[in-house]
């Protein structure tokens, strides 16, 4: 049997330059939460949307690969950066595309749902929080 589908998910096709990529992003997500750690946001912030473009690359890679289910992987793994980033608009955003995606198994689209609403959520009280601060400063 084939070694890629012993581990799950079906990597044909996929060369040197694709690991490299994946490789790159791991690095980057890892450098971001040491910049956290360090109180360095907004380092950690510009580490988060690199990670995230990288992984919309390479599941849009991925799904002209026709390996729809590593695609979704990658780019379920993007809307998670974005909003990590800050970034809620791009997160929803791609959130909504992949539920719009018939390859997604149900369990998938849950997840997908369940975060994208949390988001959501998650950007309606900093709106909130903003618009009180906004206030309280022009009083």
């Amino acid at each position: 049997m084939n070694q890629q589908l012993e581990q799950g998910i079906d990597r044909a096709g996929l060369g040197a330059a694709f690991e490299a990529d994946e490789a790159r992003k791991s690095n980057l997500i890892l450098e971001a939460q040491l910049l956290r750690e360090q109180a360095r946001a907004d380092e950690a912030v510009a580490k988060l949307a690199e990670a995230a473009r990288i992984e919309e690359h390479l599941g849009q890679h991925c799904a002209a690969q026709g390996l729809a289910e590593k695609s979704l992987l990658h780019r379920f793994s993007a809307i998670s950066l974005w909003a990590q980033a800050g970034n809620f608009y791009q997160a929803i955003a791609l959130g909504d595309e992949l539920l719009a995606s018939p390859d997604l198994t149900e369990r998938l689209r849950q997840r997908i749902q369940t975060y994208t609403n949390t988001i959501r959520i998650r950007r309606a009280r900093w709106y909130e929080e903003l618009a009180q601060e906004m206030e309280l400063s022009a009083a």
